[in-house]
């Protein structure tokens, strides 16, 4: 019946989950030494993230994100973690954008130059419009972002453009809108970007 209709396969297979179950446990373990259990307070995992390759140390970070959603890491959680294995200075991509989510998440200032570092020294709209929102969206990193936005908005592909701009220039309030600056150009640069485009399309479709 799977292949005449939707729903799982009727037998589930048996994956080898120790590796994700290892990545999900130190999650977990820092998870503790984050909030602490039944007020004492935890040891700090002692895990050797230099034997796990990329993909587990992402699926870690995944499943500490997933677990943190509600309540972010405390700051001190995230430098002791940055401490421990350096993943504020990855050359990987996605440990690095992901350690940054987390860091801002946490409020925690010291990770600001390396996200803004990340943020304009490459142009995937798939690490930098999620970061550009939530740095907009944190406490210590609303007005950095829309100025680091409009100063390197010229790198990044139109279409990322708009939707970072769009991004930053929705999330405010009426009277914030109303009384900043650094927004009437962002609602402009979305607008004149949207037209851009449709400009293009209709010069194509002519052609």
């Amino acid at each position: 019946t799977w292949f005449h209709a939707p729903g799982m396969p009727p037998e589930t297979p048996n994956f080898d989950r120790t590796l994700s179950e290892a990545s999900e446990n130190l999650a977990s373990g820092w998870v503790a030494v984050d909030r602490g259990n039944d007020g004492e307070k935890q040891p700090i995992p002692n895990v050797d993230l230099k034997t796990w390759s990329s993909n587990q140390i992402v699926c870690f970070l995944d499943a500490l994100q997933s677990l943190t959603q509600d309540q972010p890491l405390k700051s001190t959680t995230l430098s002791a973690m940055k401490e421990q294995y350096g993943m504020a200075s990855s050359q990987n991509s996605e440990i690095l954008f992901r350690f940054c989510m987390l860091a801002i998440a946490a409020n925690d200032e010291s990770i600001i130059p390396v996200a803004l570092r990340f943020m304009t020294t490459q142009g995937r709209m798939k690490y930098v419009r999620p970061l550009y929102r939530a740095m907009f969206q944190s406490t210590m990193g609303k007005k950095i972002a829309v100025e680091i936005f409009l100063k390197h908005k010229d790198m990044y592909h139109p279409i990322c453009t708009k939707m970072v701009a769009t991004d930053l220039s929705t999330s405010e309030t009426d009277e914030e809108k109303s009384s900043s600056s650094g927004n009437r150009q962002l609602f402009l640069l979305a607008a004149m970007v949207g037209l851009a485009s449709v400009g293009i399309v209709l010069l194509r479709r002519r052609h």
